[in-house]
């Protein structure tokens, strides 16, 4: 349970840092979010916890086939964003083509 709060604890760090860097600088934030940060969180927790290379290997190729439905993601909020539909719209539509987007990546790695 200790660990578990760690865990926790050092990764809201982190999310916290980055949102507290995005007002001052986005460009630098957004780079920062971009890198895998959340990635590296958790392969460094499940090589901790003693998971052996093969789980971190199937993880590591399921979070590189992941990226192309977040792009999708990001693109839907951009597209409501520019269009001016406000911020909770935005979100909903970039979620929304994400998870379309999230069904037909499963799908077709099922095949």
């Amino acid at each position: 349970m200790g660990f578990l709060v760690f865990k926790i604890l050092v990764s809201a760090v982190v999310i916290g840092l980055l949102s507290e860097l995005a007002k001052r600088l986005p460009v630098l934030s957004g780079l920062l979010t971009a890198m895998p940060l959340t990635t590296l969180l958790v392969l460094l927790w499940l090589y901790v916890e003693g998971k052996d290379s093969r789980h971190l290997s199937d993880f590591s190729v399921s979070v590189f086939w992941g990226i192309f439905p977040t792009l999708f993601f990001f693109l839907g909020m951009i597209y409501g964003f520019k269009k001016e539909m406000g911020f909770w719209v935005s979100l909903g539509l970039g979620f929304s083509v994400w998870l379309v987007s999230a069904m037909m990546h499963i799908r077709l790695l099922q095949k």
